[in-house]
Parts: C-alpha cells; sequence; structure tokens
C-alpha cells in the first residue's frame, strides 16, 4: 500500500513536467515567438556588523581605534592589532615563551574598499612551553607562516 502511494505520487510529479518547454509556455502553442525573460539583480552592499571582537586575555592590550584612517596607518594598525592579538592567542600563561614581534607580520597587500581599506597581513611564530607534568622538559612549536 505504501508503495503503491509512492509510486502514484512519483507519477503525479512527473506528469507534471511533460508537455512545457523550459520558459513555461505550452509546446502546444506553434507560431507564437517566446521572448526569454532576463532577470536582473543590483548587488548591495552589506555594511560592517557594529559589534566588538573579543580580544583574548594576556599579556598585549588592545590597541585604540584609529581616529583617521589612511592606506598606511591601516597597515600599521593591523600588523599591530594581529601581532597583539596572535601572541595572546599563543600565550597560555608565565611560563610560556612565544617567539613573536611586531617583525613577526608583515603586510602582503593593502586594497582601497568602500568603508576604508582591506589589509591582508602574514605573520609567524614559535611557542616553547612545558611540557604537561614534567617542568624538565619544553614542548616547541614551530608554526607555519599565516595570512589575515
Amino acid at each position: 500500500m505504501r508503495s503503491e502511494a509512492f509510486l502514484l505520487l512519483g507519477l503525479l510529479v512527473l506528469a507534471g513536467c511533460t508537455g512545457s518547454v523550459t520558459d513555461g509556455s505550452t509546446a502546444s502553442s506553434p507560431g507564437v515567438e517566446r521572448t526569454p525573460t532576463v532577470e536582473t539583480t543590483t548587488a548591495t552592499a552589506t555594511p560592517f556588523p557594529n559589534t566588538t571582537v573579543a580580544f583574548p586575555a594576556g599579556p598585549k592590550s588592545r590597541q585604540a581605534l584609529l581616529e583617521t584612517i589612511t592606506a598606511e596607518t591601516a597597515r600599521e594598525y593591523v600588523v599591530r592589532h594581529e601581532y597583539r592579538y596572535s601572541y595572546n592567542e599563543l600565550w597560555s600563561g608565565p611560563e610560556t615563551e612565544v617567539g613573536m614581534s611586531d617583525a613577526s607580520c608583515g603586510v602582503r597587500s593593502t586594497e582601497p574598499e568602500a568603508s576604508g581599506y582591506v589589509v591582508t597581513v602574514r605573520c609567524t611564530a614559535y611557542v616553547n612551553e612545558p611540557s604537561s607534568g614534567d617542568t624538565t622538559r619544553t614542548r616547541h612549536a614551530d608554526l607555519p607562516p599565516w595570512n589575515v
């Protein structure tokens, strides 16, 4: 009984697909000129959300936002921000040695954008921290460069 209902449903669906052309008109209207409809869409800019991203806890503090944004100030701000943010992300306590400085991050590109600039930064770092349960041994991690 159940399979008969599915078969009947499948036939009804397929029946609606026969006898029509892709533009929605029927195939039985000879001599009728068909004009395809073209939908146009316009792109709208999505504004940035008015929210603040949580800054990770650690020894580096969040820097103040820029008053005036130029390509140069945007590059400097993003390098410092990414350095401080990444340092805190890698830092897990006073016994952790994070091998990272302002020079560990560099600007890859700066592109003007409607509301400012899109800055791509590449950073690298290493971390030394005590092995869990053994204070005489150190774990070392060289992190591959990452782009932000």
